[in-house]
């Protein structure tokens, strides 16, 4: 496939540059829907002119619908996208990209995005519409998904559209969480997705970092050993990936904390748990929810996570999605392999 693409490259190089920018049109234009010419213009950068003659062009090949209240994709226009999909995945080279990671981390799949989250904000709801189809994928009938808070699992549950096909769904959150951003916690994500997926959901409104004897105490109230028991047993796991020390200050942990992650070289967290570089847990924030032997135990684990500065974090916590799937984008696909190859 390389050799006949390079060819391609070679002979019609402007006829690619034509699909390359009619596809990202059309995945931008689903993604934003309904919008207008000149925000779509200046989501994607692309220049107003180009983007009036590429959509005339695709709204009489009936792939796009133009309205007063903006463009969407047609019923064809879906097909389409879902068809070139693999096609523009190989000539970007990203069919290949995912299948050296998902080989030098050892997990079971791997998808990436085009870009570097580092660079462009857009990247990561990218990733959330990735993750978003993956994890409706794994969705089954009788199904309980639990999910963790963060802004890259936020644009997982924001990518995703209403929908009532899967019956007896719950959903519950990974871990007790009271943050400052109540949009990224993990409770409002559960209920918002519970929303979304027409799904029963429960919630643990534990604030994090109490003190060991008051989390052991709120842990034997029913209702709370009543969430954790469905946690346990959840066939999905979304979470995201954070650095170890920009999470400890998103969680607003003491200096002294901060300084033992800095000694121990904790450089990923995922769900309260900090690792350093070999995947070794160095610190537990206090908190109730799924600890960590037993999210290795889980049916699938999908993680998320965006932007080159996040390879080591990624590399730190890669046994937690060993049978399960990454998200990720190119700067940070590209960035983990250099790591493992150095």
């Amino acid at each position: 496939m390389e050799n006949k693409l390079s060819i391609l490259r070679k002979i019609i190089p402007d006829e690619l540059e034509v699909l390359y920018r009619r596809y990202k049109l059309l995945k931008g234009i689903q993604f934003h829907q309904p919008v207008g010419r000149r925000n779509i213009s200046n989501h994607l950068k692309i220049s107003e002119k180009i983007v009036r003659r590429e959509v005339e062009f695709l709204k009489n090949e009936h792939y796009l619908n133009v309205s007063a209240s903006g463009m969407t994709i047609t019923k064809q226009g879906k097909m389409l996208i879902n068809d070139l999909e693999d096609i523009i995945n190989d000539l970007e080279g990203l069919n290949n990209l995912q299948k050296k990671v998902q080989a030098l981390l050892n997990c079971q799949k791997v998808i990436i995005v085009a870009g570097n989250a580092d660079d462009d904000p857009y990247v990561k709801q990218y990733i959330g519409k990735a993750a978003g189809q993956e994890l409706l994928t794994r969705s089954q009938h009788n199904s309980i998904v639990a999910l963790t808070g963060g802004s890259t699992v936020y644009h997982v549950v924001n990518s995703i559209r209403e929908t009532s096909s899967l019956s007896n769904l719950l959903v519950v959150p990974a871990r007790g969480s009271l943050r400052t951003h109540v949009e990224y916690q993990a409770n409002t994500l559960a209920a918002l997705l519970a929303h979304k997926l027409n799904a029963d959901y429960q919630l643990l409104n534990i604030p994090d970092n109490l003190s060991r004897k008051a989390l052991e105490s709120i842990r034997k109230e029913p209702e709370i050993h009543g969430v954790i028991d469905m946690i346990l047993i959840a066939d999905v796991l979304l979470f995201g990936i954070g650095n170890a020390l920009e999470m400890a200050d998103i969680r607003n942990l003491s200096d002294t904390v901060a300084d033992f992650l800095i000694r121990r070289k904790a450089v990923g967290e995922a769900l309260g748990y900090y690792f350093n570089k070999d995947g070794e847990s160095v610190y537990t924030s206090r908190s109730i929810g799924i600890k960590l032997e037993q999210m290795l135990h889980l049916s699938y684990s999908i993680a998320v996570a965006g932007g080159a500065n996040k390879a080591h974090a990624i590399i730190s916590v890669r046994e937690l999605f060993k049978k399960g799937c990454l998200v990720i984008d190119e700067g940070a696909a590209h960035e983990i392999i250099r790591i493992l190859e150095h």
